[in-house]
This record gives C-alpha cells, sequence and structure tokens, in this order.
C-alpha cells in the first residue's frame, strides 16, 4: 500500500473555487474511467487502492481536463509550481465526478472534516514516486520542495499567505461572471452536466440566470477595491516578482489567477480588465508566463 498524506487544505482550485466560492468542489460518486496522460501519450487505467498500472519516477498530477484535445491545464493548480522546479511529471486527467471514487480507491484520507466538511476529495493530487499521495497544492508544493530544494519555492517569505488572500478577494468578486463560463468554456459534458446542477443549489440559481444577473452587471464594481489590493501587492517590492526579484510560490498562486481570467475572458472583460488595472499586472504575468508553457497540450 502507498503512504497516503492528508493535510490541511490551503491552495488549489477545489480550495479557491470550493471552500472559499460558494459551490464549486462538491463531489459525487461515478464509475472510474480511462484516464489519459497526455504528455508522452500514455494511457492507463488506474486501478486498485495503491498506484497506476504504470509507474515511472515522475510524479502524476491528478488534474481537470478542458475539452481541447488533448487537455490543457486550466485549473489553479500546482502544475506551475512542477514546471518552475523542472521536476518531471505526467498528467492524468480526472472529470469532476470521478474525484471521490478514484481517490477513494486508491486509499487517500478525506480532507479534515473540521476545515473542509464538505468536500472531502478534491483535485489537485499528486502521485509521487515514493508510493505516497499528497492532495492539496500547498502540502504538494511542500513535497516538491522536500524532493528537489532547488530552485526554492520560498514557502516562507510571508507572501503565500498575503497573495492568497487577495486572490482570493478578487476571485469572491468575480465569480458571478467568470463561475457560469467554466461549464460554458472549459468543461467536457460530464463534467459541465455535474457542475451546473451542483451550482444552480449552491449559487440559488442555474448559472445562465446568474451571469445575467444584478450580481454579475456589478461585479467588478465588487472587484475594484480586490483589484487595487491586489496591485498594491505586486508594487509592495521592486522587482518583477511579489516578494521582489527572487520568484516564489506567491508567483505561481498569481500566475494561476492571470491564467484562469484568460480562459475564461470573452472580449477583454475579465484578463483583459485586470491587465489594464495597471501596468504592474502585464509585467508580472511576462515574468511569469515561462511556466504556463507546458499545459501538457
Amino acid at each position: 500500500m502507498p503512504r497516503c498524506v492528508n493535510v490541511p487544505r490551503y491552495i488549489g482550485c477545489s480550495t479557491y473555487l470550493g471552500r472559499y466560492l460558494p459551490g464549486y468542489a462538491l463531489l459525487d460518486s461515478h464509475p472510474p474511467r480511462l484516464y489519459t496522460s497526455t504528455h508522452q501519450s500514455e494511457q492507463f487505467e488506474l486501478i486498485g487502492p495503491s498506484s497506476p498500472t504504470k509507474m515511472s519516477q515522475e510524479v502524476i498530477l491528478f488534474d481537470l481536463p478542458d475539452r481541447h484535445n488533448p487537455p490543457k491545464s486550466w485549473s489553479l493548480n500546482p502544475w506551475k509550481a512542477l514546471n518552475f522546479k523542472g521536476i518531471p511529471y505526467k498528467t492524468t486527467w480526472v472529470e469532476y465526478p470521478d474525484i471521490e471514487p478514484l481517490f477513494k480507491s486508491f486509499g487517500i484520507p478525506q480532507n479534515d472534516p473540521n476545515i473542509n466538511p464538505h468536500y472531502p476529495y478534491s483535485i489537485p493530487a499528486a502521485h509521487f514516486p515514493d508510493g505516497k499521495y499528497i492532495m492539496d497544492s500547498l502540502a504538494i508544493a511542500k513535497e516538491l520542495e522536500h524532493i528537489q530544494p532547488s530552485p526554492s519555492l520560498h514557502l516562507d517569505n510571508g507572501y503565500v499567505d498575503k497573495t492568497q488572500k487577495a486572490v482570493l478577494a478578487v476571485l469572491g468578486a468575480l465569480a458571478p461572471v467568470a463561475m457560469p463560463r467554466v461549464p460554458e468554456l472549459l468543461l467536457n459534458p460530464p463534467s459541465a452536466k455535474y457542475f451546473n446542477e451542483t451550482r444552480e443549489k449552491r449559487f440559488g440559481m442555474p448559472l445562465p440566470e446568474l451571469a445575467k444577473s444584478e450580481k454579475a452587471q456589478n461585479a467588478w464594481n465588487e472587484a475594484e477595491e480586490p483589484t487595487r489590493a491586489l496591485v498594491g501587492l505586486l508594487k509592495e517590492n521592486r522587482g518583477s516578482y511579489v516578494a521582489g526579484k527572487e520568484a516564489s510560490f506567491a508567483d505561481l498562486i498569481l500566475a494561476g489567477l492571470w491564467r484562469f481570467l484568460q480562459v475564461l475572458d470573452k472580449e477583454g472583460d475579465l484578463w483583459g480588465r485586470m491587465k489594464g488595472s495597471d501596468a504592474v499586472v502585464g509585467e508580472h504575468y511576462e515574468a511569469c508566463k515561462g511556466w504556463l508553457e507546458r499545459d501538457d497540450r
């Protein structure tokens, strides 16, 4: 049996958009399917409580696919940290309805209900060469730092928590615009159906109605102050990165936000507007875009 590690949730697609934004990551049970690692065009079926039938010294990252063929990463997950460190990895794509039964089959402990009472299993997760599984972006980042210390993610520089809070504030304000576009623009039919049904319960209305609601019309008014705070964070130190001249995990959190707004943008209303809020946003994106280049396309 592999070792399984479960730590308090912090930053990840489900954390950003589930724990902190209503209705993003409720999970249910469906039979597991065939999952594809697009890197090197390998396929394998994930079985039993132990491991994939094909094993390697690469990290296996479990991520949410978009509808491209082959899929591309779009979620607020640690693929950027793997790129940053240059650690070999494969992406295994998992549709929303399959997350819980698949992770249960691996014997992964549920998220701590005192921290996440609604989301027992969530993406991101990763399978490491020594056999252990880890859920949660920050926990995965800590393990990556352990197995390959250089280049460092500087998890203790004081900016991870500050950046998380700033990003969550922006996402919370823009949720009425952004959330309806996730199934509209990104998700495959099984995940889109699941996403629409569960989010309707959480938001109290169908997502297409949310997109036309007064909340959506006022989203950028609500986002004005959080955006100012985010820009202020980027200007706090001189240099290309949040902490100044040295990149850290905080920059990868922000890079995830930039990519998320890009893939949901319509005629410049999300990423275009964010980028236009201050020149420092585009400058930060340019400094970080190299870590977004490999998205398993």
